[in-house]
This record gives structure tokens, C-alpha cells and sequence, in this order.
């Protein structure tokens, strides 16, 4: 699991302590450590089509996990964002709960496929109790990582 997730995910696409408390800035947040990444080639895009995914339903798993996601033709190569909040966000959630774990999936729209596995895979991983608690409680990007096994893989 290492592997994948270590593709995916670097410190620096990484947020602890998301400041935002409604769920659009907190995408928007998130989003950001994306802005400069050579992967996506048009992050105003990029964004539009995250909110507008959003429109069509909140993408909250339950748990106090969101998992934003989308796929366009904008992005060269799949990239993980994570953002955790000590406050937690609201966002409408059905079971009620801040959201205190967001995890932003983008790929490129020709790995359909691989979007769907990453996601399933990544809901699968946040929805082990002690894996989203300890995500949840990570002290820095570092932690992040070690959780995700991307540590020296």
C-alpha cells in the first residue's frame, strides 16, 4: 500500500490545521497545495470542477471524513491532498459529524478506472477506526505519511 499512497502523496500536499470552518474554503484550502503543481495544468479548472462536483452532493463518508474528488483532462498524474482539522468543518454531513479528515483525490479524466480504484482503496483505508483516528490526531505531515506508509518506500 505503501507504493500507491507514496506516489500519490508528499508533505508538501499536506495541511495540519486546516483553518477553514465551512466546507467550500476548506476545499478551497486544501486545493491550494495543488497551485503549483506541474501535474495540473490548469488548477482555476481544476477548482471549478472540485465545487461543481460538490453541488451534486457533499462527498462525505460519514466518520468525520470527506473525500473531495475529481477527474479532468487538466491533470497529468493523480495527486492525494490531505487536510485535517482540529475544529472540524461543517459540511452538511448525514451523520451529522464535522468533518475533521478531508482527503482530496485528483486524476487525469483518461484513468477512469484508476480513479475509481483510488478512491475505493482510499474509503476503504479512512474508514479503519484506528487509521482515520490516527490520521486525525497527526501531529504533522510527517505523521501523515508514516500513516500512510510512504516513509522510506
Amino acid at each position: 500500500m505503501g507504493g500507491k499512497w507514496g506516489r500519490l502523496l508528499t508533505a508538501d500536499r499536506i495541511v495540519v490545521g486546516l483553518e477553514a470552518t465551512r466546507n467550500r474554503d476548506a476545499i478551497r484550502e486544501l486545493a491550494a497545495v495543488l497551485q503549483n503543481d506541474a501535474a495540473i495544468e490548469d488548477f482555476k479548472s481544476l477548482l471549478t470542477d472540485l465545487m461543481r462536483r460538490e453541488e451534486h452532493g457533499w462527498t462525505c463518508i460519514g466518520k468525520g471524513v470527506a473525500i473531495p474528488h475529481v477527474h479532468e483532462d487538466t491533470i497529468k498524474t493523480p495527486r492525494l491532498a490531505i487536510g485535517i482539522s482540529r475544529q472540524g468543518i461543517e459540511f452538511g454531513a448525514s451523520d451529522g459529524q464535522p468533518i475533521h479528515l478531508i482527503a482530496l483525490l485528483v486524476t487525469p479524466k483518461k484513468h477512469q478506472t484508476q480513479h475509481l480504484e483510488l478512491l475505493a482503496a482510499l474509503s476503504r483505508l479512512v474508514q479503519v477506526d484506528e487509521v482515520r483516528l490516527q490520521l486525525i490526531q497527526a501531529a504533522d505531515a510527517a505523521e501523515v505519511l508514516e500513516i500512510f506508509g510512504c516513509i522510506g518506500k
